[in-house]
Formats: structure tokens, sequence, C-alpha cells
């Protein structure tokens, strides 16, 4: 019972992989522009479920801190734009 198990997680994770380098290839055949429109339409969608939460009475969603390597990212971007 417990190889059957196993089998089918397995062949899930296998599964998952397999569709997340779909959606991979899929956000790289995108212009800068596009990928651009798929960020803000993201942040919009975010606002309204906050928004809406916020109506409904719910509490806020607690978002996990970036990790440091978020941040140096960001930091290294803001400066390469500013030069």
């Amino acid at each position: 019972m417990m190889n059957q198990i196993d089998a089918a997680i397995s062949n899930q994770v296998e599964a998952h992989g397999k569709a997340e380098l779909g959606d991979i290839a899929k956000l790289r055949g995108l212009s800068t522009r596009q990928r651009g429109r798929l960020i803000e339409a993201a942040c919009e969608a975010a606002a309204i479920i906050a928004h809406s939460r916020r109506a409904a009475g719910l509490p806020g969603i607690n978002r996990d801190p970036w990790p440091a390597s978020t941040w140096d990212f960001f930091r290294k971007q803001a400066a390469r734009v500013r030069n």
C-alpha cells in the first residue's frame, strides 16, 4: 500500500514539475512589455483581494518577508537604472 502511495505522490510531483517548466517557457517567450502587464495585473488583483478582505471584516494577509537575495537583486537593479 505504501509503495502505491509513494508512486502516486512521485507521479504528481513529476507532473507538477513538467507543468512548471511549461509555464516558465511561456513566461520566457513574453516580451518585457507583456511581462510588465502580467505583473501589473497580478498587483491589481492582489489589491482587489486585500480590499475585499477588509470590506468583509477579515484580517489582513500575513506575507512572508522577502529573502535577503531578493532585496539584493532590487538594490542592484535600482543602482543600474539610476546610472
